[in-house]
């Protein structure tokens, strides 16, 4: 008697909700059994195999390759039935030897391997798969959720609250478009379980790609000595011996020295990424980017925002017409700067209001808000390994771990990526390290290159920037000449209604070549990426002339910035 049942599609990779089916590798009248491959499937990650939960003959397949499928679709019709695993029966021996009353002890286990990654960060990750791509037996070792500070507390849930910010902003701008809106409310909560979402659908899409590369994972903390890794959580105690450590294990907030940095009013970028409400009001001690990019969402959010910076200006690092963009952008939001103002203390007055004292110029002065953002850098998580017990030096500033081009420490066996040198805190270069790292440990000649290493600002407009500025170059006594395209004469960015900013382009006559590039403006975060290009591939910019640009795009302004080098832009004069 035939049993007929559905073969329901019940988990995908990762988080993943859909996939496209790729090819089908079963027919009608073919016998199943529970593992068996059902057909390759397209998802965010990458390619994988569905496998069977079922065993029995095939009647009918109910998908066609390249459709598009959801958890809990039907694939197809079974004379057979889903396998149940009964619960595993735990004999005399099990029980003596690793369980009492019902709880595990952890698994005692020796483990050899090519490749041990300290640290899951952007840096961390990435070179534990570049390596276990050429072949090494990786072992990565991770204390709290893969995707380090980046994807849990960094750059994913910033970039997800500065989506919900920049909507909002565009709904309270839609009658120019034509669009009345009755009312729109921001709902906090909301915004903080979408960029959870967000995170966790990312965090367990690089879990799937280490398993995919057969990355052998283990939580807990690491102790490191010359002779071996440790690691113990509840389930395993790991005895790890490595050929090769690549030390990628980040850093950490820094707080400023001052009475009241421990208040409950003041917040790392951790803690106000998960608040309940909005608060009314905000002070963020540091005008630096991070500083500066919670100040635009919360002020977008309606919050009331004073940034106090200690250097000359926001943004010290970036050119001055960058900064009077985004200086002028404050204004118009009724964001309070104040630099070169040196924080003092913090005090919270009975009601829990935070009082920020801070001198400017020999004068004290004082700033109420609901809440404090402690943003002022971050420092590298030195202290979490003996660095001197393993004979790996620090930088000359004792602020980092001391690598060579090929990311080598002053021990041989042993690389550092990422945070932890100090070198540039960003998670593209902790990744780009990684990959350099890796390939050395694998027997390649791998040289990390600083030249053009872009940096990404998503404020209202948005800033990206690589190679040299104008203040690097002056102080370097390195000549230039400057090429600028404003976005106001650019057909899509106006049709848009996004005509504040520029492409500049710092170039040296002589050699033909581009020495550097700022873009702020609509997309600036994307469009710079053809600048690094440019300048990491020394090309003459004359060869660019006759390169066609999609019309109507805001990329056009950064050929009509090519153009204008030699005095021939078309849009702009």
């Amino acid at each position: 008697m035939t049993k007929m049942t559905q073969i329901i599609l019940n988990k995908l990779s990762g988080e993943d909700k859909t996939a496209k089916v790729g090819k089908i590798l079963i027919k009608a009248g073919q016998k199943i059994e529970e593992g068996d491959g059902l057909f390759n499937a397209e998802s965010a990650k990458g390619n994988f195999l569905v496998k069977s939960e079922y065993e029995g003959t095939l009647l009918n397949i109910l998908i066609e390759e390249g459709q598009q499928i959801k958890i809990g679709a039907a694939i197809a019709e079974i004379d057979g039935e889903k396998v149940t695993k009964k619960p595993a029966q735990m004999n005399k021996t099990q029980a003596n030897k690793g369980y009492s009353f019902g709880l595990a002890k952890p698994k005692k286990e020796d483990i050899s391997c090519d490749i041990a990654v300290i640290g899951g960060g952007p840096g961390g990750y990435v070179s534990a798969i570049r390596a276990a791509q050429l072949g090494g037996n990786v072992v990565l070792i991770e204390k709290n959720k893969l995707g380090g500070t980046c994807l849990n507390t960094g750059c994913i849930p910033t970039k997800s609250f500065v989506k919900s910010a920049h909507l909002y902003d565009e709904i309270q701008r839609s009658t120019e478009f034509g669009i009345k809106v009755n009312q729109a409310d921001v709902d906090l909560k909301q915004i903080v379980s979408r960029k959870n979402e967000v995170v966790s659908n990312l965090t367990n899409g690089i879990r799937s790609l280490l398993d995919y590369w057969k990355v052998r994972v283990i939580e807990g903390e690491a102790e490191v000595t010359k002779d071996m890794i440790s690691v113990k959580n509840n389930k395993i105690e790991a005895a790890i011996q490595a050929r090769n450590i690549i030390i990628a294990t980040g850093s950490s907030p820094a707080k400023l020295n001052i009475p009241g940095a421990e208040l409950p009013v003041v917040l790392t970028n951790e803690e106000i990424l998960n608040l309940a409400r909005v608060p009314e009001s905000l002070t963020v001690v540091g005008g630096g980017v991070i500083g500066m990019e919670f100040a635009f969402i919360f002020s977008s959010f309606g919050c009331k925002v004073t940034v106090i910076e200690y250097l000359d200006d926001i943004l010290f690092n970036f050119d001055g017409d960058i900064i009077e963009v985004i200086k002028e952008e404050c204004g118009q939001r009724g964001i309070r700067l104040y630099t070169k103002a040196k924080v003092e203390e913090i005090d919270m007055e009975e009601g829990g209001q935070a009082i920020t004292a801070f001198t400017q110029e020999g004068e004290r002065h004082y700033v109420v808000g609901e809440a404090v953002l402690m943003s002022v850098g971050r420092k590298p998580n030195l202290s979490s390994i003996d660095l001197a017990e393993l004979g790996v030096d620090l930088n000359a500033k004792q602020n980092g771990i001391d690598v060579d081009e090929h990311m080598a420490t002053s021990n041989p066996a042993i690389y550092a990526i990422g945070d932890i040198t100090n070198k540039i805190q960003l998670a593209h270069v902790a990744s780009h390290q990684g990959i350099i790292a890796a390939e050395n440990c694998m027997g390649r000649k791998s040289v990390m290159d600083y030249t053009a290493i872009p940096s990404a600002v998503f404020l209202s407009p948005e800033i990206g920037v690589v190679g040299l500025c104008e203040k690097e170059a002056k102080r370097a006594g390195i000549p230039y000449k400057i090429s600028k395209f404003p976005f106001a004469a650019n057909g899509k960015a106006l049709s848009q209604g996004e005509p504040k900013g520029f492409v500049k382009i710092l170039y040296r006559e002589e050699t033909h070549q581009i020495l550097g590039a700022a873009v702020i403006g609509p997309g600036a975060t994307d469009l710079i990426s053809n600048f690094t290009y440019f300048i990491q591939s020394k090309m003459d910019y004359r060869t660019l002339h006759h390169t066609v640009f999609a019309h109507p795009t805001t990329a056009e302004s950064v050929h009509e910035a090519i153009l204008g080098i030699t005095g021939e832009a078309i849009h702009f004069v």
